[in-house]
């Protein structure tokens, strides 16, 4: 089945969320969490295992299947519209409440973080 639309992409990723089951460059999922939004609207994302030597990000990212990428592409684009809008973002260790929180200017996904958006702060 060949998998064109962005629809077709997304239920795709979601079953094989729902699974477990990821191409071998993918060491996990990670989320952007967007707070402010129906439950905390959360966005998965493939992490990519750690690369080999003389491997680019990129060279791994085209290893990826077209409904990993499409997760990859969609969470930069989430994260990429909230920046816009002035919303600030920030990454975490996930399992690490007392870890160090950092401002997030993209999605790294060699890193073992989630993205926070955080709410807009207004008043005083």
């Amino acid at each position: 089945m060949t998998t064109t639309t962005s629809g077709d992409l997304a239920r795709v990723w979601a079953e094989r969320v729902r699974h477990g089951v990821f191409s071998a460059v993918v060491a996990g999922t990670r989320e952007v969490r967007v707070f402010g939004q129906a439950g905390d609207a959360s966005i998965v994302f493939p992490q990519l295992r750690a690369l080999a030597p003389g491997e680019t990000p990129e060279l791994v990212i085209e290893l990826l299947e077209p409904d990993e990428r499409w997760a990859l592409a969609h969470a930069e684009r989430i994260v990429t519209a909230h920046q816009l809008a002035g919303r600030l973002t920030a990454e975490v260790q996930r399992g690490h409440p007392d870890g160090e929180v950092i401002p997030a200017l993209r999605i790294d996904p060699l890193k073992a973080t989630d993205i926070l958006i955080l709410n807009a702060v207004t008043g005083g």
